[in-house]
């Protein structure tokens, strides 16, 4: 045996005892810890979270029980899946919920099996699961129904069906049924979120590549318009929506872009650029995590410098970092012109998790001191203890709330209070029945108290949302049929008014015997409700 190869197979073993903890997980491990946490997180759903719907899933809950094509800001996806689990469970607050546990588990088995394909090694599936569950962003996927959830796991299988179906393609095969539940998962990804079409372009990006080695033929062009008839058709109930009611989807989207045509004020006239961006990046290391961040970051390091060195491993790197980087730069790029929430990007992390995974196991990636493995040995002992850290953080912020300090960074604002905002509008409502024998409406400025109230209240009544009257941007009770404000049966009826000043409402709408109740926050009365001035 050559020196060089002892040397070699030296440093391989030196990698694998440090590796330890992976020698044996395989693709069985990686179920048992996917289902496992999903039913830690059913439990403590059930039983031990202390987490009032936020209003984002209040306002989806009310969606579900409005069913639709589609809806002013977000497609029907969300609202099919909480109807369909408050149809079987009942409208309990864990029911809700129960849908972003289910594709939590989904979106990690899939990217487990996207990294076993791409990598050959059942361990690095189990290691890409595992990341995936530790990064907090995608813990708050797991337990708050809201659209980020379904929408990460969407495009984590579209990413595994677009792979297959570009290797069949390479491989003589025949791809179509491939390319045609590549397209539906697309179109159904965008029934919950429309950011999954920055998926699309990463695919073409890589065919365009590698052009020579697929080849791009007439077969794949055939392929790619498959995608897009398939996609376009899952996703035609939000086109037909939106025809019917003048493209609000549209304007609501250009106006989180802070575009112009944008439903609220352009803000790309605005001094944006260095703190936007800086605010930008912040976030995304909060979001993500900075040990699971740093691993990508040498991750994708790792796969470019070793692309002439491993040619064979090229095209499935080529392939995660496509479908990842791009779309965190698009948005890094919006970040100079308008603010972008930290949510918005977070399915470009999938792939590079599975890269991080590879890099993970890869017997190459460098043994000797300060090489790669070191680096990624020393890292992943941090990602542990973070994703723990932040678990019982997402899971039980009111304790950290109690932390001196500490506490104050707790938003529990964001997460508690509506179920006591609900038992003082309670309150206001008896009042006025008292004083007016009549039965009292509720009126919020913001569409997320509406929707927290339309939930909590006794008897779950109808509630109204005036954002659009009183300054703020419009909402789907403008577009409900039983919200409509302008409505003759209102006239005269008392009303509860959440939010705001008094003047506002008055300035907005005819109102008779106005009160104020104070408290934080704020509630007024009306003995008299006549509509919208001038409507």
């Amino acid at each position: 045996m050559s020196e060089a190869v002892a040397v070699a197979q030296q440093g391989e073993r030196a990698e694998a005892a440090e590796r330890g903890w992976l020698r044996r997980a395989d693709g069985r491990a990686a179920l048992l810890l996917v289902f496992g946490l999903a039913i830690v997180r059913i439990v403590y759903l059930v039983w031990l979270c202390p987490w009032d719907l936020v209003q984002d899933e209040a306002h989806y809950w009310e969606w579900s029980r409005r069913l639709s094509l589609s809806y002013y800001s977000k497609g029907p996806g969300v609202a099919w899946s909480i109807w369909l689990a408050t149809a079987i469970f009942g409208d309990a607050e864990w029911a809700i919920r129960l849908p972003a546990v289910a594709f939590h588990a989904i979106g990690a088995l899939a990217l487990g099996r996207l990294t076993i394909d791409l990598s050959g090694d059942e361990r690095a599936g189990f290691a890409a699961a595992a990341l995936f569950s530790l990064i907090p962003i995608y813990q708050l996927e797991g337990q708050l129904m809201t659209i980020d959830g379904p929408f990460v796991a969407l495009w984590t299988l579209s990413a595994l069906t677009g792979w297959r179906a570009f290797r069949r393609h390479e491989a003589r095969q025949s791809p179509w049924g491939l390319w045609a539940l590549t397209g539906l998962l697309l179109g159904i990804g965008f029934l919950y979120k429309y950011t999954i079409v920055l998926l699309p372009p990463a695919f073409l990006a890589y065919a365009v590549i590698r052009r020579k080695q697929l080849p791009w033929d007439r077969r794949l062009t055939l392929g790619a318009i498959l995608v897009v008839v398939t996609m376009v058709a899952a996703m035609s109930p939000v086109i037909i929506w939106n025809a019917h009611h003048d493209w609000p989807t549209y304007r609501h989207t250009l106006g989180h872009l802070g575009a112009p045509g944008g439903d609220v004020p352009t803000q790309w006239n605005q001094p944006f650029g260095g703190f936007s961006t800086i605010e930008f990046v912040a976030s995304e290391i909060g979001v993500i995590g900075p040990p699971a961040l740093i691993l990508m970051i040498i991750a994708t390091q790792w796969a470019v410098r070793r692309r002439r060195e491993q040619p064979g491993h090229w095209p499935h790197r080529l392939y995660l970092l496509v479908c990842g980087i791009p779309t965190i730069v698009f948005f890094l790029a919006v970040s100079l012109v308008s603010r972008v929430e930290a949510n918005w990007p977070v399915a470009g992390y999938v792939t590079l998790i599975a890269l991080a995974a590879e890099m993970t196991l890869a017997r190459n990636a460098g043994a000797g001191p300060g090489g790669t493995g070191r680096r990624v040995n020393a890292i992943w002992p941090w990602i542990v203890g973070f994703g723990i850290f932040t678990l019982t953080v997402v899971m039980f912020p009111n304790l950290y709330a109690r932390i001196p300090v500490i506490g104050d960074l707790v938003p529990m604002y964001r997460i508690q209070g509506a179920t006591q905002l609900a038992g003082r509008v309670e309150g206001a409502m008896k009042m006025l029945r008292q004083r007016t024998g009549k039965e009292p409406i509720v009126i919020s400025a913001s569409y997320g108290k509406a929707s927290q109230l339309a939930y909590y209240l006794p008897g779950r009544p109808t509630v109204y949302g005036a954002g659009r009257y009183v300054g703020r941007r419009g909402s789907q009770y403008d577009y409900f049929p039983d919200t409509d404000l302008s409505d003759p049966a209102l006239r005269g009826r008392p009303a509860v008014l959440v939010l705001k000043d008094p003047e506002d409402w008055q300035r907005r709408f005819e109102l008779s015997g106005v009160q104020s109740l104070g408290g934080t926050p704020a509630i007024h009365v009306a003995e008299g409700y006549y509509g919208p001035r001038g409507g």
